[in-house]
């Protein structure tokens, strides 16, 4: 009988793996030697960005955590965008206990702002309006997946804020005084 249930357990994990796979194969984290080759990409990061918002840590997180170090290694190299952290953009991230969240948080961030640039892009300079969208996502990121990650003070009220229509303001006033 345990036998069974051994099986049972490891056949529930193997198929909850497969059913959260994404349909398109996630890159491993790349090392780009031309912004060519990033450009040769930008779709798949984008798609690859829409996967990651669209996860469920519990079920996905390797594939989630996959899906930011792709995006990272592309932001990084990319010649068409330009992301800015500061304490006012994402220092409440640095506010959390949890190490990983943070992790996860900056991570979802920066997928935010890759998103962002290949479904908006006005330019690759990182704006106010970039910044907030990628908040915008990071935060509904976590509070979908609130149950994995824990609690973090900061980023519950930046939440609050968020669905009483309040944060963009209280934004706006951050990022106005970040770029003096």
């Amino acid at each position: 009988m345990r036998k069974f249930k051994l099986l049972l357990l490891l056949l529930t994990c193997v198929t909850t793996t497969w059913a959260a796979a994404p349909d398109f194969e996630i890159p491993e984290m790349r090392k780009y030697t031309s912004a060519e080759e990033c450009k040769a990409d930008n779709e798949l990061v984008a798609k690859t960005s829409r996967y990651y918002f669209t996860t469920d840590f519990l079920k996905d997180g390797e594939h989630a955590l996959s899906a930011i170090r792709f995006v990272l290694s592309w932001v990084d190299y990319s010649d068409e965008i330009l992301v800015s952290m500061s304490e006012q953009t994402t220092g409440a991230f640095f506010s959390c206990k949890n190490e990983n969240l943070r992790s996860i948080l900056l991570g979802s961030y920066i997928c935010g702002c890759a998103l962002y640039n290949r479904d908006v892009k006005t330019s690759k300079e990182f704006t106010f309006d970039m910044h907030y969208y990628a908040l915008e996502a990071t935060l509904r990121y976590y509070e979908k997946n609130k149950v994995y990650f824990g609690d973090c003070k900061k980023i519950d009220k930046m939440l609050k804020s968020l669905n009483k229509g309040k944060l963009r303001k209280e934004q706006e006033r951050l990022f106005a005084v970040n770029k003096k």
